[in-house]
């Protein structure tokens, strides 16, 4: 079967999308749309540009009803994971002076490929931003490799995914740049959260606020229905998270 590859730099992370089946116009459509969504996201999300919408609104020279519409959306999504983390995770983050700056990226990343990949329009493909990513297929499934956050070199588990998401939030790449909401603090003990879901909104958002919990991240992802989760410690040793089980198994997925 035919594969189709694409990457491109977006939203100050690489994308990539493999299509397998897909006619060369269809795939090269396919993927203008979805670069096309990712860029007004930036342009409406981004903390780094001063222009975006998000940046005014944390200025304070707009307010939620003068932006776009998907801002109130995702503000929406921040306060139901706020309230699911009990306040781990926040589009409120704590500064070192003390203050806090809004920040809704935790959110974002996710949400936003989700979005993208609604614009795809074929059956067989695998949507990735920095390692994150949405499946879809009605064929063999995709394999999709979980990196190991202590030797990026080698892999920690596969997934085998045919409709659904994968989201990792660890220190691999960026160090510590998660914390946790309700103390400002930096969980310890943690190397890496990866969560198999049905959507990668809440797959990331899962990923990223267990994270954000340390030595709470196991008990609190066995409550996330619908939901497969691996837990990755900073001395290398591994729990596997399914949801409701009384006890995590140590293997892979």
């Amino acid at each position: 079967m035919t594969e189709r590859r694409f990457v491109e730099h977006v939203m100050g992370m690489p994308i990539t999308m493999v299509l397998r089946g897909a006619e060369s116009a269809l795939a090269e459509a396919a993927w203008r749309a979805v670069i096309d969504e990712l860029r007004w996201v930036d342009e409406v999300f981004s903390t780094y540009r001063d222009d975006s919408w998000i940046s005014r609104l944390g200025r304070g020279e707009v307010g939620v009803r003068d932006c776009p519409p998907e801002v109130d959306e995702v503000l929406s999504l921040g306060r139901t994971a706020y309230r699911a983390s009990g306040a781990a995770f926040s589009v409120w983050l704590p500064d070192a002076d003390g203050r806090s700056r809004f920040d809704p990226s935790g959110v974002v990343k996710g949400w936003a490929v989700e979005r993208a990949a609604g614009h795809v329009g074929h059956p067989d493909f695998c949507l990735s931003a920095g390692g994150d990513m949405v499946c879809r297929t009605d064929d063999r499934p995709w394999r999709v490799g979980i990196e190991h956050p202590l030797d990026p070199a080698r892999l920690v588990a596969v997934v085998p995914v045919r409709n659904g998401a994968v989201a990792t939030s660890g220190t691999a790449h960026r160090g510590q740049h998660i914390s946790d909401a309700r103390t400002g603090t930096v969980p310890e003990g943690l190397a890496s959260v990866t969560v198999v879901g049905p959507s990668l909104t809440w797959a990331d958002i899962y990923a990223t606020a267990a994270f954000a919990m340390g030595q709470s991240a196991v008990e609190w992802l066995r409550s996330r229905a619908d939901h497969r989760s691996l837990v990755v410690w900073a001395d290398g040793s591994t729990d596997l998270v399914e949801p409701g089980a009384r006890h995590p198994a140590a293997s892979g997925f």
